[in-house]
């Protein structure tokens, strides 16, 4: 079996395989892991699920440990459990770049053939097999497997070549995602809120304002480097599909 993708799907898969005795061949475009911030943790019961695994206590090392939710979002609904003498929901702050060098080192040690830098640029099939063709560090190659996972993001090109349709409505949006480090003046509550000098208190989480939607969380990431250039243009408007 071949996957394609080594994000935190991909190498989950690939580890879940090789405990039922198959051996799974990653591919991944990108040489290196990458650092960008994305997801900032893991809640609800996806922890059971790594506690079930036996990987809940080697993911809570690599970080502060599981925290109450004092909210948390569903879909287009956010639940506040504030008024609640002991949240139900518990949140793993592990940032996205750190889950997958936990999950790759996870998938090593099961002995998964993970090749970074090899990018899959095209794929056939007929009765018997799917063939794939890769650009690999040391030039094109072709590798034939009996499946052929997809697991290369919400743009898929796996899902376009093999003809699957992703149908929902375009909905518009503009998303500013930002990694800040906070000034003396600004002060973090004992609930994660930000008491704000001269404007108040901003609810750690998500709140609804007449001009959208504002999320504030913190993270364990380090932050940019200071060679890392700062945004000089306004971001981009992007469309995403549902």
């Amino acid at each position: 079996m071949i996957i394609v993708g080594a994000g935190p799907t991909g190498l989950m898969l690939a580890a879940e395989l090789r405990l039922a005795g198959v051996r799974p061949l990653v591919l991944e475009r990108q040489p290196q892991p990458r650092d960008t911030p994305k997801a900032g943790g893991l809640g609800g019961q996806i922890l059971q699920l790594l506690r079930y695994r036996g990987l809940l206590e080697r993911f809570e090392a690599a970080c502060t440990g599981p925290v109450p939710a004092p909210r948390f979002p569903f879909g287009g609904v956010h639940l506040d459990f504030t008024q609640l003498p002991d949240p139900p929901m518990h949140a793993l702050p592990l940032p996205q770049q750190l889950l997958e060098r936990l999950l790759g080192e996870r998938a090593g040690e099961l002995g998964v053939d993970l090749r970074r830098g090899h990018e899959v640029t095209g794929v056939s099939q007929d009765d018997d097999a799917v063939t794939v063709d890769v650009r690999g560090p040391d030039g094109p190659y072709r590798t034939s497997t009996r499946y052929l996972v997809g697991c290369d993001g919400a743009r898929s090109r796996i899902r376009d070549w093999a003809g699957i349709p992703f149908p929902g409505t375009t909905y518009p949006e503009v998303n500013r995602l930002a990694q800040v480090t906070l000034p003396d003046t600004v002060t973090v509550l004992g609930n994660g809120d930000l008491d704000v000098p001269g404007f108040g208190a901003i609810r750690a989480g998500f709140t609804r304002t007449d001009h959208g939607l504002l999320g504030v969380g913190s993270s364990p990431a380090p932050g940019p480097s200071p060679s890392t250039p700062s945004r000089t243009r306004p971001p981009s408007t992007t469309t995403t599909s549902r």
